[in-house]
């Protein structure tokens, strides 16, 4: 009855190592890898909205809404698809936010 016992509880914790180690969350994300905030240089080429504002896409296909730095700042439609750090989205979050009542 014992040895019947633990043979189950072994069973019992390998299924669930198994199952857990399996989830989504143990992996790391490995999406790609794109700047929230790009600043503008001479290759640069924005485009103009009808409403009027400027943006750009980048060669991935994200596109970036001009703030009133004069920088550009991700579409927030983009957000959950690229991997940035916390730095990265505080500094987004901060100066992205002039824009929000045109959208």
């Amino acid at each position: 009855m014992k040895k019947i016992r633990i043979i189950q509880v072994a069973i019992l914790i390998a299924f669930v190592s198994i199952l857990t180690s399996c989830s989504s969350s143990y992996y790391p994300y490995g999406g790609p890898s794109a700047s929230l905030v790009v600043t503008s240089g001479p290759s640069f080429y924005a485009t103009r909205y009808p409403d009027g504002r400027y943006y750009y896409r980048n060669p991935q296909g994200y596109i970036y809404w001009r703030g009133y730095d004069n920088r550009y700042y991700l579409d927030r439609a983009y957000l959950g698809k690229v991997h940035y750090n916390k730095g990265q989205y505080n500094e987004w979050r901060r100066y992205s936010g002039h824009n929000r009542n045109y959208r």
